[in-house]
């Protein structure tokens, strides 16, 4: 099995909840999100959960837009 990563970084994650102005979602929400992410979603836990090969999703940071982002990834 294949896996897709999105590794939050706290401050891009936070940047992004306050420009799509979701009331539903809370900073605290994002914060929650990124820590469960950082715990659950490591190399040796998605391995135990059956990964063969983890890729990781680029975004902002590595100046990548969510289409370009798509783009590096085939699901067929």
């Amino acid at each position: 099995m294949t896996m897709l990563r999105f590794t939050p970084d706290i401050t891009d994650l936070l940047q992004q909840h306050g420009e799509r102005g979701r009331p539903d979602v809370t900073a605290a929400d994002v914060r929650a999100y990124a820590t469960t992410m950082m715990r659950d979603a490591s190399t040796d836990q998605l391995r135990s959960e059956g990964a063969a090969a983890i890729h990781d999703v680029p975004g902002r940071r590595q100046g990548v837009t969510p289409a370009e982002a798509a783009e590096r990834f085939s699901f067929r």
